[in-house]
């Protein structure tokens, strides 16, 4: 019943996180030709809000202190968005594998989430799916740098998409 307490109280910052992953999404498929420098800043920008508002939603719905797997996913959107924005030039090298291993870390920690919550709330499912889905793209990201490249801005719309597609559903819920 705690949980549900806490999902409860934060179910705004849910709905707002995938309404913000879904525009970055919608944004980055309608303009494609921009270049991986301004993605780059786009993603800082989308992880610092998605961080902020995830910290938001931990402060909340604190309750229990079992609130660990959403804090640590919220500092790692954090550290990556503002990695992005202060080191643009270096973070632009390394976009791919930040890009990769941000989307395992935080699909990870969203899965153990759901794991940890699964009696407490209802639609636990939702929670995996997203963490699911970004430890796949992430691990693709990954171990397909040069393709992943080339295909960058389609990668980080359809995740974003996706992530945010299930968790305005979850918020919703």
């Amino acid at each position: 019943m705690a949980m549900r307490t806490f999902f409860t109280a934060m179910w705004r910052t849910i709905l707002l996180r995938g309404l913000a992953s879904l525009a970055f999404g919608i944004l980055a498929f309608v303009y494609p030709n921009i270049t991986l420098a301004i993605v780059v800043t786009i993603f800082g920008f989308y992880a610092l809000v998605d961080g902020l508002l995830g910290l938001w939603g931990v402060y909340r719905g604190k309750v229990e202190g079992r609130t660990i797997p959403s804090l640590m996913v919220a500092i790692a959107s954090i550290a990556a968005g503002l990695f992005c924005l202060l080191s643009p030039a270096v973070a632009t090298v390394y976009v791919v594998l930040l890009i990769g291993l941000w989307n395992v870390a935080a699909g990870v920690l969203q899965v153990m989430g759901a794991m940890v919550l699964r009696k407490d709330i209802q639609n636990w499912g939702w929670m995996a799916l997203s963490g699911l889905a970004g430890v796949a793209l992430g691990i693709l990201i990954i171990f397909y740098p040069a393709n992943a490249a080339i295909s960058i801005i389609w990668i980080i719309a359809g995740t974003a998409v996706l992530v945010g597609l299930v968790l305005t559903v979850f918020g919703w819920k």
